[in-house]
């Protein structure tokens, strides 16, 4: 017997209420005995970003798949809120379940604002209440509204990864599937991607199951992430910080890189990091004899202007900035990386100075992350 999932929501469920997704031993196997998923069983907790990753042919995508049906388990069972999918109609199951993949997948023939108001359309909106949607969405992804009228030839790769995401999110779907869909544009766009899921994410809170092949990406969206062996094995199923510091396995340790330790920054925190207060100067002739090696000229409201050496006072050099006590020490690292002084320009929430970490407290810190 079919279970009511009206619009893609139960009856126990508020509408738009993220869900737990459970996969409890999850096999796929297709006839001529290609295993893709193995055995697999995890759970994908309500409102934060699970993310698979893992090698090609590890059925990450497959997995992704079977939660809205699009592929069906051998084996096992996947629940939403201890709901089996396999009991739900997959259309009525996929009306409540957002879905965005590569080069976003829309109606060519259809302008942006009547793509963003597909599924609405589907589940019997008026033509006004949808469109009035989908606008709003177009405005929270970051696109200007004038672009409802275009078609998705005459936007460019990075927007209409936006209009698939607006889509997604159209009817309000308590869960979200995002299978590479920033993969296909170039890394400065999907850095901007990716920034823009993390806000939306914090005030939307759905339920996201995002699949990648990259390691970076995953660990920056994911709260968990499920890294999967060739043949749909499931080899470490951890948070990005625990991932980095406790690999499972060699699998799992080779498959995250050599550069694991810098990786493991990120999720540091800069606010330990001494700080010194008398290497600023307003001019850059007050350098001239000072026994310091370097020393930081500070605009009349307090911003960082550039550094110079006593010994070439005319010469301005580059710095780098983090936000101390917010920013990361991986990102107060690569401040320090960016000028030939080797330190890093602390600077609060509006930008102005409130002291250097010199290359010693640097060294300090990362021995203090060395030593756990």
């Amino acid at each position: 017997m079919r279970r009511s999932w009206q619009g893609g929501y139960g009856p126990a469920t508020k509408r738009g209420r993220s869900r737990v997704i459970t996969f409890d031993s999850v096999t796929k196997r297709y006839p001529d005995g290609t295993v893709a998923v193995d055995d697999l069983s995890l759970e994908a907790p309500t409102g934060q970003i699970t993310v698979f990753v893992g090698p090609s042919g590890c059925g990450k995508t497959t997995s992704l798949r079977m939660i809205n049906r699009m592929i069906d388990a051998t084996e096992g069972r996947i629940l939403l809120d201890g709901v089996e999918v396999g009991t739900i109609d997959p259309p009525t199951l996929r009306r409540g379940i957002g879905y965005v993949i590569q080069q976003a997948g829309l109606f060519p023939h259809r302008k942006i604002v009547d793509n963003v108001a597909t599924v609405p359309f589907l589940l019997g909106w008026d033509k006004k209440k949808a469109r009035d949607r989908a606008m709003e969405l177009l405005e929270v992804v970051g696109l200007d509204p004038a672009m409802a009228g275009r078609y998705p030839f005459q936007l460019s790769g990075g927007q209409q990864q936006r209009v698939g995401v607006a889509r997604a999110l159209a009817a309000d779907p308590p869960v979200l599937l995002m299978d590479e869909p920033f993969s296909a544009v170039d890394p400065i766009v999907r850095t901007s991607l990716q920034d823009e899921l993390i806000k939306l994410q914090s005030e939307l809170h759905k339920t996201i199951v995002f699949v990648t092949h990259d390691i970076d990406e995953a660990i920056k969206l994911g709260d968990r992430v499920a890294v999967l062996r060739v043949g749909g094995k499931l080899a470490q199923l951890a948070d990005p910080k625990t991932l980095l510091s406790e690999p499972a396995d060699d699998f799992v340790r080779e498959f995250l890189g050599h550069d694991r330790g810098i990786r493991r920054l990120q999720f540091i925190g800069s606010a330990g990091l001494r700080l010194r207060t008398d290497l600023t100067i307003e001019h850059e002739e007050y350098a001239i004899g000072s026994a310091e090696p370097w020393l930081l000229v500070v605009s009349p409201d307090e911003r960082p202007v550039a550094w110079v050496s006593p010994r070439r006072p005319q010469e301005r050099e580059p710095y780098g900035t983090f936000v101390h006590g917010q920013d990361s020490m991986r990102t107060a690292l690569d401040a320090a990386l960016l000028s030939p002084s080797g330190c890093a320009v602390a600077v609060d929430a509006d930008g102005k100075v409130v002291g250097v970490a010199t290359r010693e407290a640097m060294d300090e810190a990362l021995a203090e992350v060395a030593d756990g």
